[in-house]
């Protein structure tokens, strides 16, 4: 069971249980109502019930897995990842605390243990899903860091880079191009993959930077026009994005993006 998102609202007499478990925990099942308050998304009161169990019980494999997930969700992330240890030392035979415990190892950018954690859980079950995603992700991983490390011609760069951005790692892949742009600063791939990761942290300039210079390699490719209309209409600069889109629209008069972003800075730059 996947206890990370909320669903649906609280029901009436969740409050009523709370309270009685205040007075008498011995009223309610601890574990079964930390996991109701989990999945309403009232995470410091899971984490209040799991705590105040877990004095009495430290061992209990259900109470931990959900206090850690209560503690990620909150951004504790450290706690998390001993509540997640715990649970699966308890019971080494349940993958559900390998899955959550890779997907904080993960997030705390600790990818070479996440991926000995994943291996654990994939022998439980070789066809869970998120263990394979997560496997996928600190592979991903750790091909950038590599490459960051030390550049291998084996590996493309901006396939790299496009790869990271699709796995929302707008950071790793900036870093990546950042590096092969040291020894390639007129590669048009890479030079667009830059620009699009820098545009994803919110760097307007650098992605702008890389665009123009893309297109005096590539005039011809409409689509490095459209991503730098876009860079400066974000930027707030009307006249640059009718310019960039004016000139991507001379080499495909039918984008119907390039369409629109001129309509859009012609209306702004006239008004």
């Amino acid at each position: 069971m996947d206890l990370t998102q909320p669903s649906g609202p609280a029901p009436f007499h969740l409050d009523l249980r709370v309270l009685r478990f205040r007075t008498d925990p011995r009223r309610d099942e601890p574990a079964m109502l930390a996991q109701e308050l989990l999945t309403q998304g009232r995470l410091e009161e899971a984490v209040e019930l799991t705590e105040r169990t877990l004095e009495v019980d430290p061992t209990d494999a259900d109470l931990l897995l959900t206090h850690g997930c209560a503690l990620a969700r909150l951004g504790h992330l450290e706690t998390a990842q001993l509540a997640f240890t715990r649970a699966a030392k308890r019971d080494p035979e349940w993958v559900e605390p390998w899955v959550q415990l890779a997907e904080v190892l993960l997030t705390r950018g600790k990818p070479t243990r996440a991926v000995q954690v994943i291996e654990r859980g994939l022998a439980l079950d070789p066809s869970e899903p998120r263990l394979v995603r997560s496997q996928s992700r600190a592979t991903l991983e750790l091909r950038a860091r590599a490459y960051c490390e030390a550049p291998d011609e084996g590996e493309e760069p901006a396939m790299l880079a496009t790869q990271l951005l699709s796995a929302e790692r707008a950071d790793l892949a900036f870093e990546v191009t950042r590096t092969a742009l040291l020894a390639e600063l007129d590669d048009v791939d890479l030079l667009v993959a830059h620009a699009k990761a820098a545009r994803a942290m919110g760097d307007l300039d650098e992605a702008i930077s890389a665009l123009r210079t893309a297109t005096y390699e590539a005039q011809d490719w409409a689509e490095i026009w459209r991503l730098l209309a876009e860079a400066h209409e974000a930027a707030g600069e009307s006249e640059e994005a009718r310019q960039a889109a004016a000139k991507g629209l001379l080499v495909d008069p039918s984008d119907a993006a390039l369409i629109a972003l001129h309509e859009r800075a012609e209306t702004l730059v006239t008004l």
